[in-house]
């Protein structure tokens, strides 16, 4: 996979921990999924497990973001969510972090060194997102971004990971998230918004 691309997707991930409105951090999701799907497809020279890994990354792209677009009408906020940080202590903790552990990790032996951290750097934002991001909806996406990394290096592997065991993966993440966009609609019906914030305040 090309330098340009992985730079493109962690650009993209970086857009989702920034974006102020829900709707566009799931359309800046859905492009870096398809990106990586896209540039798996690219690769199927170099095993037939890339093309299977490319044909369910490009519909995990179509289904999960489709989901959380629903979910996201469903739950409309009343107002703007007040972000717990600036935009610029985000970019700064976030890139901070991305550095940090790139330098820390050791090489995984994949041969493409760009490509591992390039999956490092995404790993670590989808969890900055989960930390650093108020709304649930949000947090979900963070979970994506992260799986996303995890994919780069899957599909880095050179022929690929088995199917069964990509198809696994992606079973497990469309529970998870189905899971999670459930708990989003409910706890904005308890308290009528997705801030997690709020949820601070209730005690038993």
């Amino acid at each position: 996979m090309s330098t340009a691309t992985i730079a493109v997707l962690v650009a993209l991930g970086f857009g989702v921990m920034l974006a102020r409105r829900r709707s566009f951090a799931i359309w800046l999701l859905t492009a870096q999924s398809l990106l990586l799907g896209v540039a798996a497809l690219t690769l199927v020279d170099e095993g037939p497990g890339l093309l299977l890994a490319g044909i369910i990354l490009v519909v995990r792209a179509v289904a999960l973001p489709a989901l959380l677009s629903l979910t996201r009408r469903r739950t409309p906020e009343p107002g703007p969510v007040t972000p717990a940080t600036t935009v610029v202590v985000r970019l700064l903790v976030a890139t901070v972090v991305c550095l940090i552990a790139v330098a820390s990790v050791p090489p995984l032996g994949l041969g493409d060194v760009a490509a591992e951290h390039g999956a490092i750097a995404l790993l670590c934002l989808g969890i900055a997102i989960v930390i650093m991001r108020r709304p649930a909806l949000v947090q979900v996406l963070g979970i994506l971004v992260a799986e996303n990394g995890v994919y780069l290096l899957a599909v880095s592997v050179h022929g690929g990971l088995p199917f069964a065991i990509e198809l696994g993966v992606l079973f497990d993440l469309a529970l998870i998230i189905t899971v999670a966009a459930a708990f989003a609609h409910r706890i904005h019906g308890e308290i009528g918004s997705g801030d997690t914030d709020l949820l601070r305040g209730l005690r038993d």
